[in-house]
């Protein structure tokens, strides 16, 4: 909750560092007069730190807080913590306000044992952040309810973990399942390698069902357009939208993929662009013309010059990069404009391949810009390529054809 401006002259320790904050509100984006009210708010802290006679190295959390007690005595509006977070950061990056550090808490062993299943699949395995986080979820489920069976590691037999799976089928959808038991059996192999049980059990878990796995569902051409079309691009945030929407659309990016892109991925010369994704791999994909331009359009008209090395960015403060969660936004905002509702990331995803097929890629083609490790990720797209499965079909028996 932000103040008044505070008028008086400035005085007390922080008064060297007022500029440098100053200079660094404004880099994030924040307009003039809301930089001016977090430097007055740091001008209201400096002279109170100047008459208890603290310095800048004394300014902790908890001294923070009794700063913000004494304004709440004085009574009518006064600031919380959250309006000292950007001041306190600011001083902790110049290295002189100490960084907290977390009490130290009690790991319990069950704890330990997921802290180490992580370490290995993002550092053995090389997995996304968000397939670990999964595959721990999973593990953590089944350590929490053999916790409440009283069974321990070392006496859990494969009868325990097909009741643990039959138990998740009655509460969850087919689709959580398949997630868990996946993370549960490589868990399951884990514990084994690492001489937690003595035998493995990861063939104990069943495979999840697929209860009628859908179709991949790309837009139509005319559903691409309205979507493309719904960006403005008179604004530097419709030109930012448009370009986003062009490169999942013709590369089939994931929406990861679009947040990690830096300028230098980019190569402008060569005509390629670097992706860093799924399973920490970089690849390296063709830049096709129409995407270039989108890129180059955002580039020299809508994109910041001065703020950090991340290609596509926030247009409200504070800037930064794009994240995964954002790219997903402005695919589902641009949905919503076009008239076309519950359009997910992924979807430009599947229109991408299926562009590809019906312009007469083969499958290997789909699966190579696609980045799929697997063939058989790929051919779940034969099943919307019917001209191509009607040339592979067999003639019916006596039908003369």
């Amino acid at each position: 909750m932000m103040t008044r401006y505070f008028q008086e002259p400035m005085i007390g320790p922080l008064v060297p560092y007022a500029e440098g904050f100053r200079a660094v509100l404004t880099s994030h984006g924040y307009a003039r007069s809301t930089a001016q009210q977090h430097v007055s708010l740091a001008g209201r802290l400096s002279r109170w730190l100047d008459l208890h006679g603290l310095d800048a190295e004394a300014l902790t959390d908890a001294v923070l807080q009794l700063f913000l007690n004494d304004l709440a005595g004085e009574g009518g509006g006064h600031p919380t913590s959250a309006s000292f977070r950007m001041l306190l950061s600011y001083l902790r990056g110049q290295g002189l306000t100490p960084v907290p550090e977390p009490p130290p808490d009690p790991v319990p062993p069950t704890r330990v044992v997921l802290g180490r299943f992580e370490v290995y699949l993002l550092q053995e395995r090389a997995l996304s952040d968000g397939t670990v986080r999964n595959y721990s979820l999973g593990a953590g489920q089944f350590m929490d309810w053999l916790a409440g069976r009283s069974t321990t590691l070392d006496v859990m037999s494969g009868a325990d973990v097909l009741t643990f799976i039959t138990g998740i089928y009655q509460v969850q959808a087919a689709r959580s399942v398949k997630l868990l038991v996946t993370g549960l059996r490589s868990f399951l192999h884990w514990l084994y390698l690492e001489g937690f049980i003595g035998q493995s059990l990861a063939h104990a878990v069943p495979s999840a069902a697929a209860h009628g796995r859908s179709l991949p569902q790309g837009l139509s051409a005319t559903e691409l357009e309205a979507l493309l079309a719904s960006c403005d691009q008179a604004a530097a945030a419709g030109r930012r939208d448009y370009a986003v929407l062009v490169l999942m659309s013709r590369l089939g990016l994931r929406s990861l993929e679009v947040a990690s892109l830096t300028l230098r991925d980019v190569d402008w010369r060569a005509g390629e662009i670097t992706l860093r994704g799924k399973g920490r791999c970089e690849e390296k994909l063709p830049l096709p013309h129409d995407v270039g331009s989108a890129i180059a359009g955002y580039l020299r008209l809508g994109r910041l010059k001065t703020a950090g090395d991340s290609l596509f960015l926030r247009v409200r403060a504070p800037l930064g990069g794009l994240t995964s969660a954002g790219v997903s936004e402005i695919v589902l905002a641009a949905g919503k404009r076009a008239g076309l509702e519950g359009i997910h990331a992924h979807r430009l995803r599947h229109t991408a391949a299926t562009q590809l097929l019906r312009a007469g890629a083969s499958m290997a083609d789909v699966g190579q810009v696609l980045r799929h490790r697997s063939p058989a990720s790929t051919a779940l797209y034969a099943k919307v390529d019917y001209a191509a499965l009607r040339a592979l079909a067999l003639p019916w028996p006596g039908s003369g054809l």
